[in-house]
């Protein structure tokens, strides 16, 4: 099964929710997360990278920091909207489609790169095939940004959980129904804040975590010449 195929096909049929569209005062919470601890990193004219960006709102945010902001995300509809509110706002976003298994960006292309709450649709190898691709297309001393859930808390209590998580693969896949479009497989993985961190600093220097809500937290990597 083509994992990357199946989320394009989930969120094509998703079409952009409100949560996830930019110009909807709905998405505004997921701003509100990330905004202050984004602010931190984040400086004039630095060149930033949003992995899985959906319609762009993460993207549309760093541009509102200063930065240089790209988008890509591996479905079209929702690039598509983003480009047409980048359009209308005047935005120098630029938005592409594309696979993080296979980015398609030069050596040095980007200062920072953000993985938003995404980490749970991407199987332990594609993290570290992520994390090698960043070491290239990231500058020296530039950051990789995660913010993530732990699992383990999240699923703290759920007994179906344990029915359906295959360990060698760490896949708690399941199944999403959209209404009048279908069930779409939706392709998931049991992520621990220390695992994530384990993998990443096989290529990375962790430089800070902090547990920034009851299940949320931030990891920054930096990209250094001697890790």
């Amino acid at each position: 099964m083509n994992k990357v195929n199946e989320i394009q096909k989930l969120y094509n049929a998703s079409g952009v929710h409100p949560t996830t569209d930019p110009d909807n005062p709905k998405s505004q919470f997921v701003v509100d997360r990330y905004a202050k601890h984004l602010s931190k990193l984040i400086e004039p004219g630095i060149r930033a990278l949003d992995l899985g960006c959906n319609a762009g709102r993460c993207t549309f945010v760093m541009e509102d920091m200063g930065a240089i902001a790209t988008g890509i995300d591996c479905a079209e509809i929702p690039i598509q909207h983003a480009r047409k509110v980048a359009h209308k706002r005047k935005s120098q976003c630029q938005f592409n489609l594309g696979d993080i298994n296979c980015l398609p960006y030069k050596e040095d292309s980007f200062d920072l790169a953000l993985f938003p709450s995404n980490i749970v649709e991407v199987s332990y190898q594609t993290l570290e095939n992520l994390a090698v691709q960043l070491k290239q297309i990231l500058s020296n001393e530039g950051l990789f940004v995660v913010f993530m859930h732990d699992e383990l808390i999240k699923r703290a209590g759920e007994a179906a959980f344990l029915d359906r998580y295959d360990a060698p693969s760490g896949s708690v896949g399941g199944h999403s129904t959209i209404p009048d479009k279908g069930t779409f497989f939706y392709p998931s993985y049991f992520w621990t804040v220390a695992f994530a961190k384990y993998i990443i600093e096989k290529h990375f220097l962790c430089t800070h975590m902090e547990q920034i809500e009851e299940n949320l937290f931030i990891l920054v990597f930096c990209n250094t010449i001697s890790n």
